[in-house]
């Protein structure tokens, strides 16, 4: 019987061998952030999820994502629990504990209201309650215009819970980039206009932690290779084509 159990161990152990499992890249991603990163039917889907998973493919390793509200994805990854995050807006301060790869397209952060709010100006929103995410393009102007203390910016779960909470007249405002302001609205068929749009772009890329050479210059390869070959451009056309706003 001992003889018997260990030649099913050694079967057992050379398949293992045989098959070996196949190298995962761990990527964090929101999963409230259409049409950039979110949820279908309980799997990871967006514009950034296309453009992680092709790079993926070009280095030849799974991707494997992780997916939840974004502050518990930042200290994943500065904790060292995955490997990147997919479409980090590009700044100063987050430069300050990340490096980046090239930079693969831009968002345009965005303050909306609803679509008859009385609200005609920055000044109008003192005083009030709005949505939005720490170290955005739009916060962190505030904080250099020394008006952020004026304005209570508030964090949510999600943008769509952002979306609910401004047609509910919950907030006045909602700080988001453009794109997924115009989906989450209409997906919810709510009425909303861009209130400020101050954003020149910010540029978006992957994030890794800092001294991670050899990895960076993977991802960048393997950026350069689907900007080159037409593969990113087909995932823009597929989620931005035709226009967010039509």
């Amino acid at each position: 019987m001992i003889r018997l159990l260990q030649a099913v161990a050694f079967i057992l152990l050379l398949a293992s061998q045989a098959a070996p499992q196949p190298p995962a890249l761990v990527i964090g991603a929101a999963s409230g952030f259409p049409p950039y990163q979110f949820v279908v039917d309980g799997r990871p889907a967006g514009f950034d999820v296309d453009v992680a998973k092709a790079i993926a493919g070009r280095l030849g390793v799974e991707a494997r994502f992780v997916q939840g509200e974004w502050d518990n994805v930042v200290s994943m990854l500065r904790f060292g629990r995955i490997d990147i995050i997919v479409g980090m807006e590009v700044n100063a301060f987050r430069r300050g504990y990340f490096d980046f790869s090239v930079p693969y397209s831009k968002r345009h952060d965005a303050v909306f209201v609803l679509a008859g709010s009385p609200a005609s100006s920055v000044e109008d929103l003192f005083g009030q309650v709005v949505t939005g995410d720490r170290h955005s393009f739009v916060e962190l102007l505030w904080r250099e215009q020394g008006i952020h203390r004026k304005i209570r910016v508030t964090q949510t779960p999600t943008k769509e819970e952002a979306m609910r909470l401004l047609a509910g007249g919950k907030t006045v405002a909602a700080i988001m980039p453009l794109e997924v302001g115009r989906y989450l609205a209409r997906e919810a068929g709510v009425d909303v206009r861009v209130l400020l749009n101050p954003d020149p772009g910010s540029e978006v890329a992957i994030a890794l932690r800092k001294g991670h050479t050899h990895q960076l210059a993977d991802l960048n390869a393997a950026l350069r290779d689907i900007r080159d070959n037409g593969e990113l451009d087909a995932i823009v056309h597929k989620w931005f084509d035709p226009p967010a706003g039509k």
